[in-house]
């Protein structure tokens, strides 16, 4: 034989073993999973998923579209977790708490643009499974997120599908298009566990917020011309309608903003309407709360309802009430068709702050005074 095939035949034998190498090289590479975390987005090898995590804030890389990751990034904020999973739907993510470990896991069960914007709105099924102790950690809810882009939302929305007392348990849920139905069960440990009753119900987004239907056809606050408590006045700093988790109400809140005076206002109700507003604002530490302090605070702020708010007649019933008796927190139900109280107090971590609640509830229905009537809009 030649030496040129020699040469050759040397130079064969190299090739072939450059392939075989390349083959099995290219072979044991793991395949990385489409949505799978990368090393940017948190470190979370098998050998670390036992072993308890502390650190800075978990970040989405920029230009990251996974909303899910976003939710359990969120959740987990500065938390220590033990277990992340988030290379699959229901993506999860596992506290010790103290040794009374819980697991959160969020999965998409409906993509729609929901207010027709153009931009993919999601609804997500949130379950906490973990131990019933003082934190009680077990609950589900479905959360309407309506999207401003593609990984931030403009609105969130709460339909409460079962925690240890709530009101009603959601058996059954899907969406039939855009529409949610569900079957309702109350709840056995709010309830007479012989004797519970169920409901079937549907849900649709409409003029900015998710209802109820029932809420629409049956309930008079659906009929209020104004969804606002405050008039438009420069000193609202939010305004937020949604649902009420347990009965399916619409609810509107809103916080006023003056110095250092705060106002936090909430509407809710179906047939029957309940206002709550909330002051708070700063007095000297030694300011006594005699009765004469809170007769003034109390028609002052009731003063300032009637010409701030839409609700003139409600503050004004009030006012004239508390003109001629005492301020005290007892529920006033001697004027027909109404229920309020004011309370006043100075706040118990911060003693230089007073707390001024009013609340008033107007009776239109006398059969919708608990939950399940109000979930199932009973009449009279």
């Amino acid at each position: 034989m030649s030496n040129r095939t020699n040469k050759i035949t040397v130079l064969l034998l190299i090739a072939l073993f450059a392939i075989s190498c390349k083959k099995e090289i290219v072979k044991d590479v793991p395949t990385v999973p489409k949505d799978s975390v990368t090393v940017a987005e948190t470190i979370q090898d098998p050998e670390q998923e036992e072993k308890e995590i502390v650190g800075e804030k978990i970040q989405l890389p920029d230009g990251n579209r996974d909303f899910l990751k976003k939710l359990i990034y969120d959740e987990i904020a500065y938390e220590k977790y033990s277990n992340l999973q988030v290379t699959k739907s229901p993506y999860r993510v596992t506290f010790d708490n103290d040794g009374d470990s819980y697991t959160i896991s969020f999965s998409i069960i409906k993509k729609f643009d929901f207010n027709k914007d153009g931009i993919m709105d999601y609804v997500i099924n949130r379950n906490s499974e973990g131990m019933l102790g003082g934190s009680a950690n077990s609950n589900q809810e479905y959360l309407y997120y309506i999207m401003k882009d593609e990984t931030n939302y403009s609105e969130y929305h709460s339909i409460l599908g079962y925690a240890p007392f709530s009101y009603n348990i959601i058996d059954k849920a899907i969406f039939v298009n855009d529409k949610f139905k569900i079957d309702i069960t109350q709840n056995f440990r709010s309830y007479d566990p012989d004797n519970l009753e169920s409901a079937s119900l549907s849900f649709v987004y409409k003029n900015g917020n998710v209802y109820e239907e029932t809420y629409l056809s049956d309930c008079k606050l659906a009929k209020l011309k104004s969804k606002t408590i405050f008039k438009d006045i420069p000193e609202i700093e939010k305004r937020v309608r949604s649902i009420e988790m347990h009965n399916y109400t619409e609810t509107i809140e809103e916080t006023f903003k003056n110095g250092d005076t705060i106002i936090t206002a909430n509407l809710e109700g179906c047939d029957n309407l309940i206002l709550t507003f909330e002051k708070k604002y700063k007095i000297s530490k030694n300011q006594i709360i005699t009765a004469e302090f809170k007769k003034n605070a109390g028609i002052q702020f009731l003063k300032f309802l009637s010409k701030s708010t839409q609700f003139l007649k409600e503050a004004t019933i009030a006012e004239r009430y508390y003109s001629q008796k005492p301020v005290t927190d007892k529920f006033i139900e001697t004027i027909r068709g109404y229920s309020f109280r004011i309370l006043i107090e100075r706040d118990s971590q911060y003693k230089k702050e007073i707390r001024l609640l009013f609340q008033i509830t107007v009776l239109d229905n006398p059969n919708q005074l608990e939950n399940w009537a109000v979930t199932t809009r009973q009449k009279n």
